[in-house]
C-alpha cells in the first residue's frame, strides 16, 4: 500500500455498506467492500434503534474487511442522514467591562456565548424546553456580522465601546444520532475518525465542484429517508430531508399481500420486469401474481412519494431544477423515476438514476456496483479529503467530551462541548449603587470578581489555545464581583453637633439625615436609586422644631444673644436664643428698650437706604409708657426688611373714632383709613407704624409710591390733620 488507508461505513435503514479506499499514483483506489443487510428492522427512518445488532453487523463487516486485507481496522468515518441537521440563526450583545479594548478572546466569547444560546434555543423549540441543549452537537456556525455599540462593523478586535455583538448562524446535529454512532462502532470495536452528513458526501462525488454552476437537485433515496441537496451558482446551495423513501412502497406490498417485512422487500426487488412472482403469506398461503398487478397495488404509494420528494425539492430551491440525479437504492423504486419527472415539469431525460459509473475518480473492485454504491464512496472521499468531522476525546473537570474538528480544537470548542457556558468564564462585575446626595449624583461600583481557572495538562491556558486527542481540561468558573454595598457614613460627612440654650435651657442640634424622605442614621445600610439629604440646622425655625417649640408665631419675639431676629436668622454653635411673647405687658419701674432701626423701609434705616426717601424711621421694641405714648430711645440695632414688617405689624395702633384731632394729636387718612399720630408736629414716616397697610413688597423689585393730598412726597414731608396719605406698591 503506497497511501493512506480510508475504512468508510454507509450505516443504512436497510443495510450497511463497508468501503477501504487508498490512495494510489493512479488516484483513489476501493480495496475491499462488504455490504449486510439487517436481520431485523434495527433502524428506522435513519436512526438506529437497535444498537446491539447494528453493532454486530458492522462487526461482520470489519471482520471480513480485515481478513481480505490482511491488517487490523481501528477506526471508521461514518455519516449522519441529512435529515438530522438543524440549523439556528441568533444574535446576542453583551456589555464591555469599563470601556476596554476588545481582545481576540473576547471576540471568540461572544461567538461561542451566541453558539451556546442557538443550541439552548433549539433545545428549547424541539421540545418544548424540556430537553437539555446538550442533545445537541455543534457541526460549525458562521459569522453573519458584528455590532458594536449598535452600529454594524467589519471587526471588533482593538475596539473600545460600552456594548458588543454577533449574529451567528449555527448548525447543530442530535446528540442522539452522533452517540447511537458511536456506541455502534465502539461495540465493534471502532472508534469514529470522521463524521459527514450523508447529502454532504453522496454530492462530492456525484456532483464534484466543476458541476455545481448547474441548478442540479440530488435525491439520496435509501430506505427510511431521502436526502436531498441542492447545487447553484457553483457551490452546494441547501439542504433537505422528506422521511419516506423505498420502505413506504415495501409496507405497501406487506400490506396489500399479508408478508413479512423481508419477503415484501425481495417482492419489490423483483418487479424490474413482467415475470410471475410467487409467495407465501403469514397464513401459509402459496401466491403468484404478475409484476404489472403488483405495480398497479403500490402506484399509489410511489406517487406520493415522488409527491413529496418533488415538493422539496421546489422549497429548497424555489423553481424546478435544471435535472435531478437519484442515488442510493431506493432510487431503484419502480415508477419512481418518472414520476418524479412528471411531478417536477421536467422531461423524463432530465431525471437520471446514477451509481458507480457517476464516480470518475476512484477505481478498483467491482463489488460495489449500482446506485447504493454512491453514498458509501462519497463518505470514504470526503474524509480522505479532510472534509468531515474529526474528533478528539478531552477530559473537562473528569468528564469525557469529543470534540469535532480535531485539528481545529481550541479549550473554547472543548468547554462548549462540555456544556459550560462562556458567561462562565468572565465575572460580571456586582451590580452598582447609584444615588443622589443632596442632589449631586453619586455611584458606588461593585466588586470586579475573579476571572476563571483554565488549565490545559496542568498549566494556565486561555480559551483560544488548541486542544488534541487525550487532552486534560480544568476549569474553574469565574466568581462574579460583589454587589456594591455601602453605609450612610460612606457618603455623608460627619457633622459636629451645635450646643445652644433655648431660654437657657441647654439643647444639643444633631445633623438632620434622611434617605427617600425618612429619617436615616449613619449606620444605616445604602439602598439602590435613594435619595439622601443632610444638612445641619441653621435657621431659629428650624432649630425650634427641633427642641419641640414649633412655630413661635408672630406674637413671639425672638433674640440671639439679645439681639431681635425672625425665625430665618442663623444660629450657631453656642448661641442663646431667649423667646418672648409680645402682649407680655411692661410692669411698673422697667425701662424701655432700644429702638431697632429697620432697613429698606425709610429713606435710612440706621444708616442704610430705604426705598423713596432719604430720611430714618425707628421701631419701638417695647410698646408704650404707662401714659400710652411711644418714643424712641437710646442707640438701636439695624433690622432686615422682613424683621421691619413684623415689627410694624406687632405695633399696636391707636383708635380714632373721627376727623377731630384731640389735643396735641394730628389725625389723618391713609388709604381711606384714619390714623391719629400723637403730637402737632407729625412727618409721614409717623404713619408707617400706625396703619394696616403691608409694608412687605408684595413682589421682588417693586417699590413704594408716596402721596399727600395726591401730591408726590417723602417720608420727612410733614403731616397736619385732614391730610389724605396715599400709600401704593409699584
Amino acid at each position: 500500500m503506497s497511501g493512506e488507508t480510508i475504512f468508510a461505513l454507509d450505516i443504512g435503514t436497510r443495510s450497511i455498506t463497508g468501503v477501504i479506499i487508498q490512495e494510489t499514483p493512479k488516484g483513489l483506489e476501493i480495496l475491499a467492500a462488504e455490504q449486510r443487510e439487517h436481520q431485523n428492522r434495527a433502524m428506522i427512518d435513519g436512526q438506529i434503534h437497535d444498537i446491539e445488532q447494528v453493532a454486530e453487523s458492522i462487526k461482520v463487516i470489519k471482520d471480513k474487511l480485515e481478513n481480505k486485507l490482511g491488517q487490523t481496522l481501528k477506526q471508521a468515518a461514518v455519516a449522519a442522514a441529512g435529515r438530522a441537521l438543524k440549523t439556528t440563526r441568533l444574535k446576542v450583545n453583551t456589555d464591555i467591562p469599563e470601556y476596554r479594548e476588545i481582545h481576540r478572546d473576547d471576540i471568540l466569547r461572544l461567538e461561542l456565548q451566541a453558539v451556546q444560546e442557538a443550541q439552548s434555543r433549539l433545545a428549547n423549540e424541539e421540545a418544548s424546553g424540556t430537553v437539555d441543549s446538550l442533545n445537541y452537537h455543534c457541526v460549525g456556525y458562521s459569522v453573519v456580522y458584528y455590532e458594536l455599540d449598535g452600529y454594524k462593523i467589519g471587526s471588533l478586535y482593538s475596539q473600545k465601546g460600552r456594548n458588543m455583538g454577533v449574529e451567528v448562524i449555527a448548525t447543530f446535529l442530535p446528540r442522539v444520532v452522533v452517540d447511537s454512532l458511536f456506541a455502534a462502532l465502539q461495540k465493534a470495536g471502532l472508534e469514529m475518525s470522521s463524521l459527514t452528513l450523508e447529502p454532504i458526501a453522496a454530492s462530492a462525488v456525484v456532483v464534484p465542484p466543476s458541476m455545481r454552476q448547474l441548478n442540479i437537485a440530488l435525491v439520496d433515496i435509501g430506505a427510511g429517508t431521502s436526502d436531498i441537496a441542492i447545487t447553484d451558482d457553483g457551490s452546494i446551495a441547501g439542504y433537505g430531508m422528506v422521511p419516506v423513501a423505498g420502505d413506504e412502497v415495501t409496507e405497501k406490498i406487506s400490506e396489500v399481500y399479508l408478508l413479512d417485512f423481508n419477503t415484501a422487500e425481495r417482492i419489490k426487488r423483483s418487479l424490474q420486469d413482467d415475470s410471475e412472482i410467487s409467495f407465501t403469506d403469514v397464513l401459509g398461503m402459496e401466491h403468484s401474481v404478475s409484476a404489472r398487478e403488483i405495480l398497479d397495488v403500490v402506484g399509489e404509494s410511489v406517487q406520493v412519494l415522488s409527491k413529496q420528494i418533488s415538493d422539496k425539492i421546489i422549497e429548497l430551491n424555489g423553481k424546478t431544477p435544471q435535472a435531478v440525479i437519484c442515488i442510493g437504492g431506493g432510487s431503484l423504486t419502480p415508477l419512481l423515476k418518472d414520476m418524479l419527472a412528471d411531478n417536477l415539469g421536467l422531461t423524463r431525460q432530465r431525471v437520471a438514476v446514477r451509481g458507480r459509473e457517476a464516480i470518475s475518480e476512484v477505481f478498483g473492485t467491482q463489488e460495489l456496483m449500482g446506485p447504493e454504491a454512491v453514498t458509501p464512496i462519497g463518505i470514504a472521499v470526503t474524509a480522505y479529503e479532510h472534509k468531515g468531522l474529526g474528533f478528539a476525546k478531552v477530559m473537562v473537570n473528569d468528564r469525557q467530551v469529543r470534540l469535532f474538528e480535531v485539528n481545529r480544537g481550541t479549550v473554547a470548542d472543548a468547554l462548549l462541548a462540555a456544556g459550560i457556558s462562556m458567561r462562565k468564564t468572565q465575572p460580571r462585575l456586582g451590580m452598582a449603587l447609584t444615588l443622589t446626595v443632596n442632589g449631586d449624583l453619586k455611584i458606588i461600583k461593585g466588586g470586579r470578581g475573579k476571572p476563571a481557572v483554565i488549565r490545559l495538562n496542568g498549566e494556565d491556558v486561555t480559551i483560544d489555545v488548541p486542544v488534541k486527542h487525550n487532552d486534560i481540561l480544568e476549569f474553574v468558573e469565574a466568581r462574579d464581583g460583589e454587589n456594591a454595598r455601602g453605609y450612610i457614613y460612606d457618603l455623608v460627612p460627619h457633622i459636629m453637633p451645635m450646643n445652644i440654650s433655648i431660654n437657657s435651657e441647654p439643647f444639643v442640634i444633631n445633623p438632620v439625615i434622611t434617605m427617600n424622605g425618612k429619617p436615616a442614621a449613619y449606620h444605616e445600610e445604602l439602598v439602590d436609586n435613594a435619595r439622601i439629604v443632610y444638612y445641619l440646622p441653621r435657621t431659629v425655625a428650624e432649630v425650634l422644631e427641633i427642641a419641640g417649640y414649633g412655630d413661635p408665631g408672630d406674637d413671639c419675639y425672638i433674640y440671639i444673644n439679645e439681639r431681635l431676629v425672625d425665625s430665618m436668622a442663623e444660629v450657631n454653635d453656642g448661641d442663646d436664643i431667649t423667646l418672648e411673647t409680645a402682649t407680655e405687658p411692661v410692669t411698673e419701674g422697667e425701662t424701655e428698650t432700644d429702638g431697632e432701626q429697620i432697613s429698606g423701609i425709610g429713606p435710612t434705616l440706621d444708616g442704610d437706604p430705604v426705598p423713596g426717601s432719604d430720611a430714618g424711621i425707628y421701631v419701638q421694641t417695647e410698646l408704650e409708657t404707662a401714659a400710652g405714648e411711644a418714643r424712641p430711645t437710646g442707640e438701636s440695632e439695624p433690622a432686615a426688611p422682613e424683621e421691619a414688617a413684623h415689627l410694624f405689624d406687632a405695633v399696636p395702633q391707636p383708635e380714632a373714632d373721627d376727623k377731630t384731632a384731640p389735643g396735641g394729636t394730628t389725625v389723618v387718612w391713609v388709604n381711606d383709613e384714619r390714623v391719629e399720630i400723637p403730637g402737632e408736629d407729625a412727618i409721614l414716616t409717623d404713619v408707617l407704624t400706625r396703619t394696616n397697610f403691608q409694608l412687605r413688597p408684595p413682589e421682588t423689585g417693586m417699590r413704594l409710591e408716596l402721596k399727600v393730598n395726591g401730591i408726590p412726597a417723602e417720608f420727612t414731608t410733614p403731616l397736619k390733620t385732614g391730610d389724605n396719605v396715599s400709600l401704593e406698591w409699584i
